[in-house]
């Protein structure tokens, strides 16, 4: 079954975008079999991996985008005698080098995705498409991985994505407001958990539904600057953003949470070479890190 990972942050430009392409590229590298979801409404995850199976997202069909299956849903709550079902090949894109993917389009017809969320609410009902989704489709079943790339928000798609997640990974700089955000990031997520599937009178059939609550995987810095030193400190914080002691940075504000020691620099080589679509930077090294991570944490 698919190990499902769930990549955001609510602070944009960290590198989100190209960390999860850079991590799946190296994925298959290591013989894995991986699916990018892309939940953002500015799809570009979509438009870098669209760049390597010569399409754009003005030329895909309705149903060739993540937009159709939302769109589906909401139609068919009007009628829920209807049955219907996907056709996974035409919604799933393979890359020439071998990543699989499902991309998001701000040119579908009746809207992006953000406008798709603004007809969900935020009750199991809606928030149980991406899991309806993944298990009618069986694509828990062909996939090693499935990484989802969510938008600097917390939405009902964001959220249901999260909910079916075995793991959160958190690309961020570190600096001393990042910090404060991720720190804020990781109690929001895990309270989405809470209020659904324990603080919840559904709660017995959302976790069913659901499984355990999802666990951090780690933070990873990214685009450190190579002439910055990481002391940008707040007097609250009293210690060096260093990624030696940020665990201690951030014990300040939750618990002591895993951060890897790869550091993603800041890089024009590594945004150029993701824009087309190819391998750069020190990703997979951090790869490594992570399959080690998910390795020990699944023999406990």
């Amino acid at each position: 079954m698919a190990t499902k990972i769930f990549v955001g942050n609510y602070k944009g430009g960290v590198g989100k975008t190209t960390s999860i392409y850079q991590i799946a590229l190296h994925l298959v590298e290591e013989h894995k079999k991986v699916l990018l979801i892309d939940l953002d409404p500015q799809c570009s995850l979509s438009e870098i991996c669209l760049t390597r199976v010569n399409r754009s997202l003005d030329e895909l069909e309705p149903n060739e985008c993540l937009n159709y299956v939302y769109d589906l849903w909401l139609q068919q709550k009007k009628y829920p005698a209807i049955q219907f079902s996907f056709q996974i090949s035409t919604l799933i894109k393979t890359t020439d080098n071998k990543v699989d993917f499902i991309p998001s389009n701000i040119f579908y017809p009746t809207g992006g995705l953000d406008e798709k969320e603004m007809n969900l609410s935020n009750s199991l009902e809606d928030l149980v498409i991406m899991q309806q989704f993944l298990q009618t489709t069986r694509l828990v079943d062909m996939y090693d991985f499935i990484l989802f790339d969510c938008p600097p928000s917390n939405n009902v798609i964001t959220q249901g994505s999260f909910l079916c997640s075995d793991y959160y990974l958190i690309p961020t700089i570190i600096q001393t407001m990042s910090v404060r955000g991720v720190a804020h990031y990781i109690k929001t997520v895990e309270s989405i958990y809470k209020k659904h599937c324990t603080n919840n009178p559904e709660a017995t059939l959302a976790k069913a539904l659901f499984g355990a609550q999802p666990k951090l995987l780690g933070i990873v810095e990214t685009l450190k600057k190579v002439t910055v030193k990481n002391h940008d400190v707040h007097s609250d914080l009293k210690a060096a953003l260093t990624t030696a002691n940020i665990e201690t940075v951030l014990s300040k504000h939750i618990e002591g949470k895993y951060v890897f020691s790869t550091i993603i620099h800041n890089s024009e080589t590594i945004a150029r070479e993701t824009a087309k679509g190819n391998k750069s930077g020190d990703y997979g090294v951090l790869t490594n890190e992570i399959l080690s991570c998910i390795e020990v944490d699944q023999m406990k």
